[in-house]
Formats: C-alpha cells, structure tokens, sequence
C-alpha cells in the first residue's frame, strides 16, 4: 500500500486488450471448464506461504526488494507470468511509463465467465518499495490472487461473469500501474464491471478489518471522536472535507454489507474507512465501478511514526511478519463476494 499522509460493441473477451499489450495463451491446449461457478470456500494458507517464500527469496537475490523497474520487481512478474502458464491461463501484459520514468508491467489474467457482457476485477499490486522485500505489503495479495487463480484452474469453474485477475505493478509509486490501466477504458468498458475488489496487505498478525466505507459514516464518526477529544473544529474539517468527497459509485453500499455480514457473521470487528480507498488500487476506480476492499492492518505509533502493520515499509517485512490465518480470512472473504456477485 502507498503511503499516505496522516492528518460498446466490444465483447468482455476483447475488453482490455488495449494499445501497446502484448497477449499471452499460456494454455497448450483447450480444457473443458464446467458449466458452474460454485466455488470453495476457502483458499490453501500453506499454498499462500509457499508464494510468499518464493517472492522473499527473490528479493533476498535481487538487493532486498521487489521495486518498480528493478531486477526484483521484473522477476516478480516473471513468477506471476510461470504460474499461470501452469494454470493454464490465457494472460495480457500492460507495459506502461511511472512518474519517475520507469517502465512498470501490469498482468491481467482473463478467466472466462459465462457472460461475455459482464466482468469483475480483482486486483493487488506486486511491487514493494525500495526500503524493504515487501512480504505483507504486497506480496501476500498476490499470493492470495494466485491461489484464487489456481482455485479456479482445478476445478474448472467457470463463473457466471468473466473475471480478470490483475497484478499491479507501480503502486508505491504514484498508484501507476492501476491509473494506466483504468485510463483506458471508455466508459462503455467500464459500465460492464461489476465490482473491482483490491486486495493489499492480507498477512497481517492480529489484524484490524478494514473495508470499504460506502456510505463514509466513518467520516461522521471521526467527526464525532474528534469533537469529544476537543480538537477545534478549523483544525480537523480540511481532513473530513477532503474525506467527503472520494468519489462513490452507487453498486458500493452493496458490496460494504456483504463483507459487513460476512464478517460480523464470525464475530469479527471491522473498521470502515475511507482514507485507505486513495492510497491503494482502488483509487482510479472510484465512482467509476462499484469498489471493495480488504485490508489488514495493525496500526503502531513508533515515536511520531504511524505503522499500518509492524514492519511497513521496511527491510524487516520479510515471512516472518505472516499471519496464514490472516491469509485465510481474506482468501475466505474474496470468495464470498465473488459468490455473491455470481449470484
């Protein structure tokens, strides 16, 4: 996750095959996927870990880190790139140019759905920063991502909206890769997604929930907090001003009260929260499409540093900060919502 300050005529098949991709048919020959889209419920925790130990080694060989445009980060998406040609999926790779200049490469995994009208996205970046190996942050959506790339790939299911599995690269880095891709699209493309559902940082130890805020009664609840702990109303309005207006799209709410229920539903405690929605991959695509989110964090305040989760953005972001359990929640929680949207 990127830090943030603290205060047509087209088919859904040809739907990102945009200018300057190149496209990859991973798949040898053709299997046959079963007319269904039940799912399981949950995703392996130990799969998930033998990713994680694989993009830590590629950091250990590669300088410490996964960054945008370095060694790490290309071979990053060259492990994404090898397991889903063992998935035996068809793939598109999306070069585009960050701020700073540097070449970054999005990877969007196509699975096709009974509906070539309708699609869901789900995304999380793979890029970490230059300061550490980015094991929680983010490789663990990855990992997640790719099991549920996997998922789909064994048990031939094929669900009733295609889905596009995207791998960011460039979100420490001005949120590129996500920006470039969602700039892409006419309106009319993106009127035919039905969700997007970003996935960042889902290995933390003893998690906080957080999701998307649809309705932002977050923001009315810092309001009040901020009011009973005194603070003048000039010095925190600027800040709920600015939360006001994140865009929203009316097919939020809906996704909000299904992970709502979903986790209340396991006696879990959630945070709603409208912050995080601008500094991850949701960004570009709020009010555009409906948006989800699942994020762990753990919140730390070392001296005047806040932490989202022990070790953010740092050299020690390494497998030992993992939660599996965590990794299972999340994983448990995308495959609800993507059988909700099914439905």
């Amino acid at each position: 996750m990127k830090a943030v300050k603290q205060i047509s005529a087209l088919t859904l098949s040809c739907l990102f095959i945009l200018s300057g991709c190149s496209t990859l048919n991973t798949a040898s020959t053709q299997s046959t996927v079963e007319q269904k889209s039940v799912v399981r419920s949950t995703l392996d925790a130990n799969l998930m870990m033998q990713h994680l130990k694989e993009f830590q080694r590629i950091a250990t060989e590669n300088g410490g880190n996964r960054a945008v445009g370095t060694d790490g980060g290309q071979a990053s998406a060259q492990y994404i790139l090898d397991q889903v040609k063992k998935a035996n999926h068809s793939v598109q790779m999306l070069p585009f140019e960050n701020r700073e200049k540097t070449i970054g490469q999005n990877i969007i995994v196509e699975i096709a759905g009974e509906s070539k009208e309708s699609a869901i996205i789900v995304g999380t970046h793979y890029d970490s920063v230059k300061m550490g190996p980015g094991i929680n942050d983010n490789a663990s959506g990855v990992a997640l991502v790719l099991e549920l790339m996997n998922t789909y790939a064994t048990q031939k299911i094929k669900p009733k909206h295609t889905l596009y599995l995207a791998f960011w690269d460039s979100e420490e880095v001005g949120i590129a890769g996500s920006q470039a891709f969602v700039k892409q699209l006419s309106d009319e493309k993106l009127k035919a997604i039905q969700a997007y559902i970003n996935v960042d940082m889902v290995g933390t130890k003893n998690p906080e929930i957080l999701i998307a805020d649809a309705d932002k009664s977050s923001v009315v609840e810092m309001e009040k907090m901020l009011k009973e702990r005194g603070m003048q109303e000039a010095d925190y309005k600027p800040l709920l001003d600015s939360l006001k207006t994140v865009p929203s799209h009316s097919g939020d709410l809906a996704l909000e009260n299904t992970l709502k229920a979903f986790f209340q539903a396991k006696n879990l405690k959630i945070k709603e929260d409208v912050s995080t929605l601008t500094a991850s991959d949701t960004a570009p695509f709020l009010g555009k499409v409906p948006v989800a989110s699942i994020i762990l964090f753990n919140e730390q305040l070392k001296g005047n540093e806040l932490e989202f989760a022990p070790c953010y953005h740092k050299a020690c972001d390494t497998l030992e900060q993992i939660d599996p359990n965590s990794l299972s929640l999340a994983g448990e929680a995308v495959l609800h919502l993507l059988k909700t949207l099914d439905k």
